[in-house]
């Protein structure tokens, strides 16, 4: 029996996308946004797996499994293969190496898993001067001294709930569930 190499196209825009996309007939990470200077930012990994397709028809045996891949850019992958006899129940994914991988008992269907990992970069992010009065409204947050942060003092106004012969009684709700704790209570004349 002769040994013959036969060659799978597999089409890419088809199959379950995880944080990848097929865009201009190449599979590649999303891009999630981008940096200060405009470069893109991609998750740390993505996946791409293919539909079942059956391979019964093209291959008797098999001897084992290559791959030949182009790559642009600089992110990292590795491409895995399973295979099933009735298209349902499938075997564990086995890495598709540059060598041929261990053979495999013939199957009807098989499909393939690939896992790109991207390259680490770093990227520029300017934040906000923190110095514009009334740009940030929420009344638990200061951002007047030119820093963002939670407020730490509270000017209350006191009610007055009575008078006394040596002055007068002055009173404030303050509410357990707007404060996870106080530190200290102040009260300075008026």
């Amino acid at each position: 029996m002769a040994i013959q190499e036969i060659a799978l196209d597999l089409d890419l825009s088809v199959g379950v996308f995880k944080d990848t996309i097929y865009q201009a007939q190449k599979l590649k990470l999303r891009e999630l946004s981008q940096d200060a200077d405009g470069n893109s930012i991609y998750p740390g990994n993505g996946s791409w797996e293919s539909t079942p397709f059956r391979i019964q028809d093209k291959i008797a045996s098999f001897k084992g499994v290559a791959a030949s891949v182009d790559i642009a850019g600089g992110a990292a992958y590795k491409i895995y293969w399973s295979t099933s006899e009735d298209g349902f129940e499938w075997g564990a994914y086995e890495e598709i190496l540059a060598d041929v991988t261990a053979p495999k008992s013939p199957a009807k269907y098989a499909k393939v898993k690939i896992e790109i990992v991207a390259e680490k970069e770093y990227s520029n992010f300017y934040i906000d001067e923190f110095n514009q009065k009334g740009k940030y409204s929420n009344p638990f947050i200061e951002s007047e001294s030119g820093s963002l942060g939670l407020k730490k003092i509270y000017q209350l106004n006191m009610e007055r709930a009575s008078d006394t012969p040596t002055g007068m009684v002055l009173r404030q709700k303050v509410e357990n569930t707007k404060f996870k704790k106080l530190d200290r209570i102040r009260v300075s004349k008026g």
